[in-house]
């Protein structure tokens, strides 16, 4: 969902763009480059997902001003490299897609909240919650923190939009029903597809890319 500058207030906009960049300064600060930079499998697949997130990110589907959905790919940016470079590698789709669709650099903090933030930090709550309680296995690996987590991600990043959107703007539940609502469970779908098809793609043919993924530990002697 990208949220146009006309839907809400301007103190609501500067507020949130100082939570998002407080947000980024400290992804930013915390963030593992040096894991990422010694390891050139990593590095590849950073670039060439970045650059498949943000074309991705080109291709949205919406009716009305602040009804659009399009990927978000928190899920995998997380699994693969860590929820801080997941947080900035996503940023800078965001700001490149806003350069490139003229859109008010206003409106980054909030989108990227909700579209960013949000989900990633979901993500790695997720990935930590199975990694204490749940087996130590590729399928569950895959189909938990891959295709299930995409799809709660998603889901929640619908949620906190359409609160949003009931709080501080014009429209009402009616309207959010009939032209975003009714259309969240097939993004939720495909995003849960997309991410399960690539993590998967990942752990089995090119692990050492995937931060949170050990052979020792999901697969050797299972």
């Amino acid at each position: 969902m990208n949220l146009p500058v006309q839907l809400f207030s301007s103190d609501w906009w500067a507020l949130a763009n100082l939570l998002f960049v407080v947000f980024l300064i400290f992804a930013a600060r915390q963030a593992p480059l040096r894991n990422v930079l010694d390891n050139s499998i990593m590095v590849n697949a950073l670039v060439a997902l970045t650059l498949g997130a943000f074309i991705f990110w080109q291709f949205n589907a919406g009716i009305r001003a602040g009804f659009n959905f399009h990927i978000l790919g928190a899920t995998l940016f997380m699994l693969m490299f860590g929820w801080q470079i997941a947080s900035v590698s996503l940023t800078l789709v965001m700001a490149a897609t806003w350069l490139r669709a003229g859109m008010d650099w206003t409106t980054l903090g909030m989108n990227g909240l909700l579209m960013i933030a949000i989900p990633v930090i979901f993500s790695a709550w997720l990935l930590r919650f199975s990694q204490r309680n749940l087996p130590k296995n590729l399928f569950l690996f895959v189909l938990w923190n891959g295709f299930i987590c995409g799809a709660l991600a998603v889901a929640l990043n619908t949620f906190a939009a359409t609160v949003l959107l009931l709080l501080l703007s014009q429209y009402n539940w009616a309207e959010l029903q009939h032209h975003y609502l009714m259309i969240s469970p097939i993004i939720m779908l495909t995003e849960a597809f997309i991410t399960g098809m690539l993590i998967t793609a990942f752990t089995v043919f090119q692990p050492q890319a995937v931060m949170h993924f050990s052979d020792a530990e999901y697969i050797d002697g299972k």
